[in-house]
């Protein structure tokens, strides 16, 4: 078993999940224009709420998950708040448990990343990276935070950016999926203060299937949890492929990309199929210098949650050592979430000095420390 007194290396987790107990926890954050669109502070009344119109509703998916909430039972605080929610008990339940060295805090309440009201998501978004800075990252030295920017609007994005964006505290941008593939133009601004400022960026998925502008699974909008958390891994490739074929790498050579949460055994075949393709059709994207497989290996990064569980657990490890993945995973729990990965229990099978690399040198190297 790995245990904290056993591990040969310090242990950075990718993916932590702090959550708002309530929306007006934002207030203090939002003009009074934000709040009472939103329905929170003293606009909190409810009147408009079963009108068909007039009634602000937070973006959410169509299906339910298949638990009250997707937050472990055992993570509840004392305070009886739900798991998440008090930056004192996680750092207790599982900092101190696992001896972490630097804990990622990507918000885990919600975003309105696909959100139709740029001008409200944008300004949803910079309360909810001051409300986790101020409340989160300042608790307690081994927190860090990726920040939330605005998809949809990359000019807002960079502002923010150039708003907080130098904090040390921050070391990467969230961007989140909507329906743009990540390597068109659209982005390319972020992409370019993301490289000026050493921060890579993180993929995370929340918006997927939720507002009016969200990436569908492949053909469609899922039915269930299970759909859509299977179908991560279809987002996740579409997107890997994108940025490698419009060019993104070239254009920024110094710019990593972390996919967090979406798998990362699918990496060897799309590897295999974007070699095989490129060497027939490279007319096609003549500014494409390397193998498509090279850029993947140089610029982008997959989380371990949710770490797939072959019948043979060895096959998993034959598939990193086959597409040489072994410096491009990161470790995550995906805590308080209830289909987190424990790190005494995922990785059993794993050698040494790949879990040490997974657990502390890739994260490293691969987030702005």
């Amino acid at each position: 078993m790995v245990t904290p007194s056993t591990r040969t290396s310090g242990l950075i987790d990718c993916d932590i999940h702090p959550v708002l107990s309530d929306f007006n926890e934002l207030v203090p954050y939002l003009d009074e224009s934000i709040q009472q669109y939103m329905n929170i502070g003293k606009f909190a009344k409810g009147a408009l709420a079963k009108q068909n119109s007039g009634s602000f509703k937070f973006p959410s998916s169509p299906y339910a998950n298949p638990l009250p909430v997707p937050l472990r039972a055992d993570a509840f605080p004392p305070n009886g708040d739900i798991p998440g929610s008090d930056p004192a008990f996680l750092a207790q339940d599982l900092l101190d448990r696992c001896n972490t060295t630097y804990g990622i805090l990507n918000i885990g309440h919600g975003t309105m990343a696909a959100f139709h009201n740029v001008e409200v998501a944008a300004k949803y978004t910079s309360a909810a990276n001051d409300w986790l800075y101020d409340k989160w990252v300042k608790s307690d030295p081994r927190y860090r935070m990726t920040m939330e920017v605005t998809p949809l609007d990359p000019a807002m994005a960079v502002k923010e950016i150039e708003r907080i964006g130098k904090r040390p505290e921050i070391v990467g941008i969230n961007l989140h999926c909507v329906n743009i593939p990540l390597g068109k133009r659209h982005y390319w601004p972020i992409y370019e203060i993301a490289e000026a400022y050493n921060l890579p960026i993180v993929l995370h998925p929340d918006s997927e299937g939720t507002g009016e502008y969200a990436a569908t699974a492949g053909v469609g909008p899922a039915s269930t949890y299970m759909e859509w958390h299977t179908s991560l891994g279809l987002i996740g490739q579409r997107n890997v492929i994108s940025l490698v074929c419009d060019g993104v790498f070239e254009q920024f050579p110094n710019l990593k990309v972390n996919f967090i949460e979406y798998g990362f055994s699918w990496v060897a075949p799309t590897m295999w199929r974007m070699d095989k393709n490129w060497k027939a059709l490279r007319h096609e994207v003549p500014w494409l210098k390397m193998l498509p497989s090279e850029y993947i290996r140089r610029n982008i990064r997959f989380g371990t949650q949710p770490i797939e569980e072959p019948a043979r657990p060895k096959d998993l490890i034959e598939i990193i050592q086959m597409i040489g993945a072994e410096h491009m995973l990161l470790f995550c729990s995906d805590y308080p979430h209830w289909d987190g990965d424990e790190i005494d229990r995922a990785f059993l099978h794993f050698p040494q000095d790949l879990k040490d690399k997974i657990f502390y040198h890739n994260p490293l190297e691969s987030f702005r420390f």
